[in-house]
């Protein structure tokens, strides 16, 4: 490949061109703001982030949550990164916790994502088909499900596509030192850093670029060096100022059960792009039918861009997909995990897509573009029409819920200690001490973890909200708590929630 002294200034943009954009961008944010549902479900991560963000706002400890884990409560660690924290914190100081708020900050992001997809599609393959692509992800039934759920996700979509963009620009061609690189470098490096800093697997930005520049180079440009060594500087303080990510660096493994299932499960989750809520087989069949021919085309796009030369584009997808594979989860694949891989799909796929056009007869590729272009059209269609409307259910603001907090924080002691499945939520919303029970499954371990973390109360789920309370083994602490009347005494009962009252101290004889 030839290497320049350095990169063309990119095209011109029209403002009319921008003014599409913006009318597409905002037109795809607004339908989704539109149509958000109230209160939210029992993945807690949010809380978390709210927590932080209070403490932020309050000079607390910033690990201070509430929530004490244990060692099997996977896949989260005890403190979360600090950056979707800080960007938050200004929304939970002016409007406090307010869901609705968060949903439509997390949604305006996703805005911004979009936008800078565009930016980095169009110098690649044009106006329209970057617009196009814009309008694939942007409505995609996958955010349709998505879009109700507080997290940081659309952030580090953002902010991973503004470093591959800056990236892309200002290494991988020959420099010398001057004060325009070292200060390139130093905004490619803080916003390395608030990728990283918003997911940890933004971790391996600055890596792939440093395979271009060495393929390409034989050695790391001034600007990459500055970069790293700003990022370096800000992982560091992070770790040492707010916490440390050593719970995630603990669930790694290179077990080859676990090598194999993550990497299937994780593949194909990039089909979540064309879920439908059509009913089996139906569905399941044109979603897989759409999945496959994106991955032929995103294939076939692929080795195309790669014979014209090595980008951080090209490298990207491997190195990110490495930690997702070595990552134990158990069961529980997170196909929210995938997303920042998406724009990436869909632009190899259209690569793939001009190829056949190219090499083959364009009349009979866009027949076979028409008929999936349908497919896509009934996905999209009725993942839109079918979506729900209602508050979430189960979930944290139902009346059933907002009981047994209230509860909770009026009528327990300031230092009580409640056992229940989904504990950061707990924390957030009763202001007490909350344990998980993940992993603590027979009674004398459960006993155990009672006596080790001076528990006085166990909050059991009811009905569909047991699932909620413990994905994989929902009816243990129903079964434990009907067990032991004598020392575990009900204190509250709704159609959603048991409350009880550790009312016996534990002994030898307690725990068999």
């Amino acid at each position: 490949m030839k290497i320049v002294a350095d990169p063309e200034e990119s095209p011109s943009v029209s403002r009319s061109e921008w003014l599409a954009l913006a009318l597409l961008v905002c037109a795809i944010v607004g339908l989704h703001i539109m149509f958000l549902r109230p209160g939210h479900d029992w993945a807690d991560d949010f809380a978390m982030y709210v927590s932080h963000a209070l403490n932020l706002l309050s000079g607390k400890p910033y690990a201070e949550t509430g929530f004490a884990p244990n060692p099997w409560a996977v896949p989260g660690p005890p403190t979360y990164p600090p950056v979707y924290p800080l960007m938050i914190a200004p929304i939970v100081a002016l409007w406090g916790q307010d869901l609705q708020i968060l949903k439509i900050a997390g949604l305006v992001m996703f805005g911004a994502a979009l936008g800078m997809a565009y930016v980095l599609w169009r110098t690649r393959i044009g106006m329209s088909p970057a617009l196009c692509l814009v309008a694939v992800l942007g409505l995609s039934p996958f955010i349709v499900e998505f879009r109700d759920e507080i997290r940081p996700d659309t952030t580090f979509l953002f902010l991973f596509l503004i470093t591959l963009w800056l990236g892309d620009r200002w290494s991988g061609y020959v420099q010398r030192w001057d004060l325009g690189r070292l200060a390139r470098g130093l905004v490619l490096g803080v916003v390395a850093y608030f990728a990283y800093g918003t997911r940890s697997l933004g971790l391996v930005l600055l890596p792939a670029l440093w395979v271009v520049d060495l393929w390409r180079l034989g050695r790391p440009t001034p600007t990459l060096v500055v970069a790293t060594m700003v990022a370096g500087l800000l992982v560091g303080l992070q770790s040492v100022w707010l916490h440390s990510d050593a719970g995630y660096a603990s669930n790694m493994t290179l077990d080859a059960h676990t090598l194999g299932y993550n990497a299937f499960h994780y593949l194909t989750s990039l089909s979540v792009l064309w879920s439908n809520p059509l009913p089996r087989p139906w569905g399941l069949g044109l979603r897989g039918i759409l999945f496959a021919s994106t991955l032929l085309l995103a294939g076939l796009g692929y080795v195309t861009c790669l014979r014209r030369g090595l980008s951080v584009l090209e490298v990207v997808p491997w190195l990110y997909f490495g930690p997702l594979v070595v990552y134990w989860v158990g069961t529980m694949i997170q196909q929210r995990y995938v997303l920042p891989l998406l724009p990436l799909l869909l632009y190899y796929a259209w690569v793939g897509v001009e190829f056949l056009r190219q090499r083959f007869s364009p009349r009979r590729t866009d027949w076979i573009l028409a008929v999936l272009g349908a497919g896509v059209l009934l996905t999209y269609a009725t993942g839109h029409a079918w979506a729900p409307r209602t508050e979430i259910t189960p979930g944290i603001t139902n009346s059933d819920t907002r009981e047994v907090f209230a509860w909770i924080r009026k009528d327990t002691p300031v230092k009580a200690v409640v056992l229940v499945g989904r504990a950061r939520a707990f924390a957030l919303y009763t202001q007490r001490l909350c344990v998980s029970p993940f992993g603590f499954r027979t009674d004398e371990a459960l006993w155990s973890l009672i006596a080790e973390q001076g528990i006085t109360h166990v909050v059991v789920g009811v009905g569909a909200v047991a699932r909620d309370m413990d994905y994989e083994n929902p009816d243990d602490l129903a079964r434990f708590v009907a067990a032991h009347p004598q020392r575990l005494q009900p204190v509250l009962r709704n159609e959603a929630f048991e409350l009880y009252q550790v009312v016996a101290p534990l002994t030898d004889e307690s725990s068999q």
